[in-house]
């Protein structure tokens, strides 16, 4: 059985039955262990240690940092409500201009084809957002209780368990510090991320191949998985756009000389095209899978190095600023909703009106983001990305 997403996602889950099962067998809790259907927590104390010296190194510059965050979590908040807001004026009155907003659930709304890129990105963002409350915490002399890492069948990251006694009896600048930094971490990487993408790699320049269909014009001639496309009867192929654009011109039985870059090789294929199984005036190549092909500067043969490292530097990208940005909505248990009712604590003293403000704007959020997505799922319907 080849490890296609699909099965990766079965392995995956077959481990994380068989990690329950042993749980439930083993006295695993007194050694720091706990383990529930969904989630793995491993208690240690060596991540304190490691947050002290990361604390201690540069105090200055993590609580200019930490400032910092608390005045970008502010834009950040109001970023999300005016994307969300936007979003469904355009729904509502320009439907045309509207963005599809869905929550991110592998293989529902993301296709499984990305679902290494996903884990990996999304246990980096939860590990630095939590690495970076960590070290705040430390700096702002607050005790925690806890921490350790998380897993879970698609991700893992790091926990930091603060004491929630200290926390509340330190000072509003403390608090906002402890509760900002995550994000801006979060917004710094995703920022890092995407000017790697634009300074290590150069502008398309072909067309990967993913997939040749069996016994088609392209396999026949002797195209294989990732071969690029270069250019086809002497005609330039940058890109997927203009691959497809030549394709439109295609009839069945043509002969296309095909440029292909094999490595550090450059090979020409002749290939008689078929007749398309849809329109029976359309030929086809036999090739699947097509994306259009950045090559990493340094060698541009290191073709699946160079696509797995851009693939994955845009899920990086993508997650660490879009967690960055809603994570700052006032919605529990997002931090948004903590730095908001940590500053409304100090205005109203009033305990039942402080219960009622919290309650309605979290209540408006969630209300903003369920219109979001349930005109995505009438206008577009479940789509995957």
């Amino acid at each position: 059985m080849s490890l296609t997403p699909s099965n990766f996602l079965l392995l995956v889950l077959t481990i994380w039955l068989f990690i329950y099962v042993i749980s439930r067998l083993l006295p695993l809790k007194k050694y720091g262990v706990e383990v529930s259907p969904i989630m793995l927590m491993i208690r240690t104390k060596k991540l304190n240690e490691l947050f002290k010296k990361l604390a201690t190194r540069s105090p200055k510059s993590w609580r200019v940092f930490a400032d910092i965050s608390i005045i970008v979590a502010i834009g950040e908040m109001f970023l999300a409500y005016y994307i969300l807001a936007d979003n469904l004026y355009s729904f509502l009155f320009m439907p045309q201009q509207a963005q599809p907003v869905k929550p991110v659930l592998p293989g529902i709304t993301i296709n499984l084809r990305w679902l290494p890129y996903f884990i990996i990105s999304a246990s980096l963002a939860f590990t630095i957002h939590e690495l970076a409350h960590g070290i705040i915490v430390t700096l702002e002399k607050i005790a925690i209780k806890s921490s350790g890492i998380i897993l879970s069948p698609l991700t893992f990251g790091g926990f930091v368990e603060q004491d929630e006694e200290n926390f509340n009896n330190a000072g509003l600048r403390s608090k906002l510090r402890i509760i900002s930094v995550g994000s801006l971490t979060n917004l710094a990487a995703g920022l890092l991320a995407l000017l790697l993408l634009n300074s290590l790699f150069i502008p398309a320049s072909g067309v990967i191949v993913m997939g040749v269909t069996d016994e088609g014009a392209a396999s026949k001639a002797g195209i294989l998985p990732w071969d690029v496309i270069k250019s086809i009867n002497n005609v330039r192929i940058n890109n997927l756009y203009e691959l497809n654009l030549h394709k439109t011109s295609i009839k069945p039985g043509d002969y296309l000389a095909i440029e292909i870059q094999r490595g550090g090789e450059k090979l020409v294929f002749d290939v008689i095209t078929d007749i398309s199984p849809f329109n029976s005036s359309q030929g086809i190549i036999g090739v699947e899978g097509l994306t259009s092909y950045y090559p990493i500067r340094i060698n541009e043969s290191l073709v699946q190095f160079s696509y797995h490292l851009n693939i994955l530097l845009n899920w990086i990208s993508f997650l660490m600023v879009n967690l960055s940005i809603f994570n700052m909505m006032v919605l529990y248990p997002l931090d948004g909703e903590a730095y908001v009712y940590n500053i409304l604590k100090e205005k109203i003293k009033n305990e039942s009106l402080l219960k009622r403000v919290r309650v309605t704007i979290s209540v408006f959020s969630l209300f903003l983001i369920i219109l979001n997505i349930g005109f995505t799922l009438f206008r577009f319907g479940l789509i995957q990305i």
